[in-house]
């Protein structure tokens, strides 16, 4: 390697949500609304009625649920590209 050459930049962390541009920011955190609500609608659908094994409720939770981490999975940033060491 040439001395006057420049280093190789090192790649950025993937997946880190303060590296992201607001609007892909506000995106994740709307995602990650999405899994609390699940949580909390569960809970609070459990506490009033006291039913804890409905197939109603499990069908607004799992899809509240997984929507939010689909969401927050497919809002993250991709991590580089390997960067090649062929000439």
């Amino acid at each position: 390697m040439a001395p006057d050459a420049p280093a190789a930049p090192t790649p950025a962390p993937a997946g880190r949500p303060r590296e992201m541009s607001l609007a892909r920011k506000v995106s994740f955190w709307g995602f990650a609304f999405l899994v609390v609500l699940a949580v909390a609608f569960y809970v609070w659908w459990g506490v009033s009625f006291r039913v804890w094994f409905d197939n109603g409720v499990y069908a607004v939770f799992i899809t509240l649920l997984l929507f939010g981490l689909a969401g927050m999975w497919l809002v993250l940033p991709s991590p580089p590209a390997p960067l090649s060491t062929e000439p």
